[in-house]
């Protein structure tokens, strides 16, 4: 009888520890049909200090996530952190790997100069994504973003949703080079030009996707440069 007892707890634990896991299974599962497909854009606290070293209201990101299909809970993403005032001359824009495990989001991004983050305290929703990310510091960082749809992806390299393609590669096959943005009126020459960042290959041999890109520009160029 004894024996029959403990049989019918160890079923029993057996039975409540496969709902547990059922249970955070469909969690992520819920969370990550959520996350998926939206543009998520707004401002992250200190992040743009940790990361660049620079800081200031006038930086945003936004952020879009895709996955192979609606079961998954992992895909590929991208990232693109600006300056509000000079977003076509001042920007970054990554590719990321992201999986979501018991309800905690990471993102690994494919220049392996960055250090991952981790989402653990957070709210999710269609409409508004806020909490706080961990990214190797000792605190947390505020962040809040909203689902808004995007319109100039084109710009930055493009981007298709629920494939592997984040953008043009044909002509992001350089490393670094620089790139005119204005001209002067008197003879055609350029005025100034701003700094153009391309760890394209980088990111592809680390990441082992064919589609890694991770470029910048103006000042979030000089501040990768300096990461070298």
């Amino acid at each position: 009888m004894k024996k029959i007892y403990v049989y019918m707890q160890m079923l029993v634990v057996a039975m409540m520890a496969m709902t547990v896991f059922t249970s955070c299974e469909e969690d992520d599962q819920y969370l990550a049909s959520t996350l998926r497909n939206r543009d998520w854009q707004g401002y992250i606290g200190a992040y743009y200090q940790d990361r660049w070293g620079i800081s200031g209201s006038e930086y945003a990101t936004v952020m879009r996530f895709s996955s192979k299909d609606e079961w998954y809970t992992s895909g590929r993403g991208v990232e693109l952190d600006y300056n509000t005032r000079s977003p076509h001359s001042d920007y970054a824009y990554c590719t990321f790997k992201w999986f979501i495990v018991d309800g905690e989001i990471t993102l690994i991004y494919d220049d392996s100069k960055w250090n991952p983050i981790y989402i653990i305290d957070y709210a999710l929703s269609s409409t508004y994504f806020r909490g706080y990310i961990y990214d190797g510091s000792n605190r947390r960082i505020k962040f809040s973003l909203e689902n808004s749809s995007y319109a100039d992806w084109d710009y930055y390299g493009g981007y298709t949703s629920g494939s592997k393609h984040y953008g043009d590669f044909s002509n992001q096959n350089f490393y670094w080079s620089r790139q005119a943005t204005s001209f002067d009126d008197a003879d055609g020459q350029p005025a100034s030009d701003v700094l153009i960042l391309d760890r394209t290959e980088e990111a592809r041999q680390y990441s082992g996707e064919a589609d890694a890109v991770s470029i910048a520009s103006g000042i979030f160029a000089e501040k990768m440069k300096n990461m070298e």
